[in-house]
């Protein structure tokens, strides 16, 4: 991030695909993360939630799992009304919907994944990875 996108070398698109076979609740928790971005707080609540699916906090999208979201949003000191307002009516839920097809038609079938170029690269990478790919594609030899 710091060595190319915020020095404006790349632009970073984020996509959602929750991996709701795994985590039941996991297109909830995408729309959480939608919701808080209204508020300029995305990063902030993808470590909530990211944390919390690890300390197995929240599971199938129930009211329960909605409540705690409200949660992580006034631990992050949003607008916690806004926020459930968000949630509740879906307003993210097509768009979400949108980038699960985007990312099947690509081949995305697990996170995290990324496109660069059109070439998948599936899974953590290690800086070195995207260093190479970045700079030969900023640089062509």
């Amino acid at each position: 991030m710091k060595d190319y996108v915020d020095t404006g070398k790349v632009y970073l698109e984020l996509y959602d695909y929750p991996l709701m076979a795994i985590h039941p609740g996991a297109l909830v928790a995408a729309q959480a993360a939608n919701c808080a971005a209204e508020q300029g707080a995305y990063r902030e609540m993808r470590q909530h939630l990211f944390d919390g699916a690890q300390n197995k906090e929240w599971r199938d999208g129930s009211i329960d799992d909605m409540t705690l979201f409200g949660n992580y949003a006034s631990d992050i000191g949003l607008d916690r009304s806004l926020f459930d307002s968000c949630v509740t009516t879906n307003r993210h839920l097509s768009q979400i919907k949108s980038d699960i097809a985007f990312a099947e038609k690509n081949g995305v079938r697990s996170t995290p994944t990324f496109i660069i170029r059109d070439r998948l690269y599936a899974g953590a990478q290690p800086y070195a990875v995207f260093k190479q790919v970045l700079d030969t594609m900023l640089d062509p030899p």
